[in-house]
């Protein structure tokens, strides 16, 4: 559990440190492009720790599926 909530802090810091850049780079198109690779790798890592939490529950045996993930 600590680290699903580490993972989380991390993510929340890193989209806090997007949404700065974005707004400082609103005139320089190599910051705007820098920005969002950024902003796509950072989705990517929250689609990996959506799939690592729905892998855990799985591994616990319990069937439970966080609403975030279920489809």
């Amino acid at each position: 559990m600590a680290t699903q909530a580490q993972t989380t802090q991390h993510l929340d810091a890193a989209r806090q440190l997007l949404d700065d850049v974005m707004e400082e780079a609103a005139g320089d198109p190599q910051a705007k492009a820098t920005a969002a690779v950024a902003h796509a790798t950072l989705v990517l890592a929250e689609q990996v720790a959506a799939v690592r939490l729905v892998m855990a529950a799985d591994a616990a045996g319990n069937g439970a599926v966080p609403a975030a993930s279920a489809q």
